[in-house]
């Protein structure tokens, strides 16, 4: 985010778009695993998202590459066979009225980050699988937002176990 917005309204889709500094690609990964105990248990799931290298982010991408957020081919890789690949044309909800309903519960500030999504495809990957991802403009790759990240076991002493 480029400034702070609370209480958008969602109509609003000038100052939503204003209120945004620039892009990213992240890779939002989850332990399912993890996910699927916590859920089974009525429990949050939040660490099933919170490991170390689970969100991968792309460098900064300047509002002026991307003419039209709604109008961008994202793609991901896993060990070079493509897995997802679509148009941000087919988000469910716009980004303004992403931002106004995110912002109507809590603030959003200068330099936060707001995923809004993901192709269809996600699937697991295991250590040593190397993701790349990026995104298209008008058919042509915008180098800022490529990513190459080998998954990795994360160490140390946590260990999953189910209960």
């Amino acid at each position: 985010m480029g400034k702070t917005v609370r209480d958008l309204d969602a109509d609003d889709e000038k100052g939503a778009m204003d209120a945004i500094d620039g892009y990213a690609v992240g890779i939002d990964m989850t332990a399912r695993n993890t996910q699927d105990e916590a859920k089974k248990k009525g429990l949050p799931w939040s660490i099933a998202k919170g490991f170390d290298t689970f969100l991968p982010m792309s460098n900064y991408i300047p509002k002026i590459a991307i003419t039209d957020p709604q109008n961008v081919e994202l793609w991901l890789s896993v060990n070079d066979e493509v897995k997802q690949k679509d148009s941000t044309q087919l988000m469910l909800f716009p980004i303004p009225r992403i931002l106004a309903e995110i912002s109507q519960c809590m603030t959003l500030e200068q330099g936060d980050v707001v995923l809004t999504g993901t192709p269809k495809g996600v699937g697991s990957v295991m250590v040593g699988d190397v993701m790349k991802t990026g995104l298209r403009v008008d058919g042509k790759d915008v180098e800022e937002g490529r990513i190459e990240v080998e998954v990795q076991e994360k160490g140390g002493p946590y260990e999953y176990k189910e209960t």
